[in-house]
């Protein structure tokens, strides 16, 4: 048991403050999904996409942005709800017992808090999306291949 406490602190730590690590936030999305399915409830995921314009950047820029971003979702979003990191230019939140409208709401209430950022002075450009289970999958692969974009043709 000690095992199982240890790394997921550790994977709380690797995280900016909410912002859990990639294996943890994968490990909590599968839960919620099973969850969904057996309850025949709905989950959102809210996709942050960071492009970078700068060319000089070697990372430090972009993790600053990535801990802005998570502090603007933490004040934004219910304690239900879950913050992950994919990869490093991609956060998303999982957002439980969320439908397509309600998923919506929240990506359009965030847009409008993007609007008083300026990530593109930074060399940053945000790009918000959702994906819904079951409308745009119907397990937990799905759902990562369409939210990385690795969706086969």
């Amino acid at each position: 048991m000690e095992k199982i406490e240890d790394q997921f602190q550790g994977a709380m730590k690797a995280g900016f403050g909410r912002i859990i690590n990639r294996d943890l936030f994968l490990f909590l999305l599968d839960l919620e999904v099973k969850r969904a399915r057996r309850y025949q409830n709905f989950l959102c995921l809210m996709l942050l996409k960071i492009k970078n314009f700068s060319k000089e950047d070697n990372g430090g820029g972009l993790q600053t942005c990535n801990q802005t971003l998570g502090h603007l979702l933490i004040d934004e979003i219910r304690e239900s709800d879950i913050i992950g990191s994919l990869e490093l230019n991609k956060l998303v939140v999982l957002l439980p017992y969320a439908d397509m409208k309600m998923g919506s709401h929240v990506k359009s209430r965030f847009e409008d808090i993007l609007k008083y950022y300026d990530f593109k002075k930074n060399g940053f450009e945000i790009m918000v999306d959702q994906i819904c289970f079951p409308v745009h999958g119907t397990d937990t692969v799905d759902l990562i291949r369409k939210a990385l974009g690795t969706e086969p043709n």
